[in-house]
């Protein structure tokens, strides 16, 4: 994973040489700073998506349609404990249906008890009948034995009956099965905007938190179940981290952000988001609601050694000889200039560059067109906007025809925003 980001930022690195970034003209040559390229700094390059701050999950209780409600022990917004009880039902139908049913089994099981008597007495009346009367003996036999077979079925019907009725009776108080908040009461029923019925309650866990955040169809790909993530506070330097757990890939919302390349609303020019769900190692300082953004977690928050240089390994020439890179020299010439590397990190792809470089110069990826003596056009941090949103580079066109992006806002699900054009359908949160 953490290879994959510093390959990511190689290609957005190569794809800014190919778009005008690069040789722009004979003679120059683009040259990116080392502590941009070695992560000492944000590089602005990190898919970010906006989330939220929700529940761990909710919980719904249903009530039985063949009973009544005869109290309820809770109120919205109250907290609630695991067995705490929420309302009890009316259990004086209950006691009637019971006793109703024990009746109805008891005289079941008496008629059984006449059918096996009528039985015996048939076998003994055949045993001792004349041998024309055998084949009607034989038959009243038969109807016996169907009837026996008949009354037993019913009889464990109903005791089944009996049995269901009895446990309603003993749970009359229905319990929270989980810690939380009550958060809906639907005490006369209902359906939700899709038509489906409404609960009869809901619980919000309050056992921890999770974050909920979309990814749109065009950065779909930025994200996978099982990514590990980093989520950010808005307004603090605060972090937490977490795994993805669910992509609801069958819940596609709409949204309209793409609208303006037409002027049009139809299905063509709206995309799809999906909501995603992440499980926090952590929730220690996080509100319920509070409003972050998330971020794949290519390693971009751990902290490094100022004085140390990881450099990716595709920037270095010859890095089992001889190494060298293509570096600015003080006069802004491009100058071959070697190396001494340490350890080489397989997970990364970087070697620990001893000597030769420091966080302050800057070096040219390499290409065949490159020349000794070339003008070099620096590029940092502060080459970017940082109101944009780099991560989703691949759904702006061809940066090279864009000009002046100034003016342009940029929503928190990456997708550009023309001035003046409603940005309603951007990304929650």
């Amino acid at each position: 994973m953490k290879k994959f980001a510093v390959m990511a930022l190689a290609a957005v690195m190569l794809l800014s040489a190919v778009t005008g970034c690069g040789t722009s003209a004979e003679g120059e040559a683009s040259v990116q700073s080392v502590s941009m390229i070695c992560g000492l700094g944000s590089t602005g390059l990190t898919d970010r998506f906006a989330g939220m701050v929700t529940a761990q999950s909710e919980t719904q209780i249903k009530k039985n349609d063949n009973a009544t409600v005869d109290a309820i022990k809770v109120k919205v917004d109250q907290e609630v404990k695991k067995g705490d009880a929420l309302f009890t039902y009316d259990s004086s139908q209950a006691r009637l249906d019971l006793e109703m049913a024990q009746l109805e089994l008891e005289q079941m099981k008496n008629e059984l008890e006449m059918k096996k008597e009528e039985k015996e007495q048939l076998e003994r009346d055949k045993n001792g009948a004349a041998s024309d009367e055998q084949m009607n003996y034989a038959l009243e036999i038969r109807q016996a034995n169907a009837d026996i077979l008949e009354k037993e079925y019913k009889i464990s019907l109903k005791a089944k009956d009996v049995e269901k009725l009895q446990n309603a009776l003993n749970n009359v108080t229905v319990t929270s099965p989980v810690d939380g908040r009550i958060k809906s009461i639907n005490e006369n029923g209902g359906t939700d905007q899709m038509g489906n019925p409404l609960p009869f309650m809901t619980i919000v866990e309050t056992s921890g938190f999770r974050v909920k955040g979309y990814v749109n169809e065009n950065n779909a790909g930025a994200l996978f179940e099982g990514t590990s993530v980093i989520i950010r506070s808005r307004v603090s330097d605060q972090t937490w981290k977490g795994t993805i757990s669910l992509i609801d890939w069958e819940n596609a919302q709409q949204s309209s952000q793409d609208r303006y390349y037409d002027g049009g609303s139809d299905d063509t020019t709206t995309s799809s988001k999906y909501p995603f769900y992440v499980e926090l190692d952590s929730s220690d300082g996080l509100l319920l609601g509070q409003h972050v953004y998330i971020e794949p977690d290519y390693g971009q928050g751990e902290e490094q050694d100022a004085n140390t240089l990881k450099l990716p390994s595709y920037y270095i020439n010859d890095a089992d000889s001889s190494p060298w890179v293509w570096a600015q020299n003080s006069k802004g010439k491009l100058e071959k200039r070697s190396l001494t590397l340490g350890d080489y990190d397989a997970d990364m792809d970087t070697y620990v560059v001893t000597d030769g470089l420091t966080a302050e110069d800057y070096i040219a990826f390499p290409d065949e067109t490159l020349k000794a003596g070339m003008a070099c056009v620096t590029y940092d941090e502060g080459t970017f906007d940082p109101g944009m949103d780099m991560g989703d580079m691949g759904d702006m066109g061809d940066m090279g025809d864009m000009g002046d992006m100034s003016g342009m806002d940029m929503p928190e699900d990456g997708v550009a925003v023309l001035p003046d054009v409603d940005d309603s359908a951007a990304a929650e949160g």
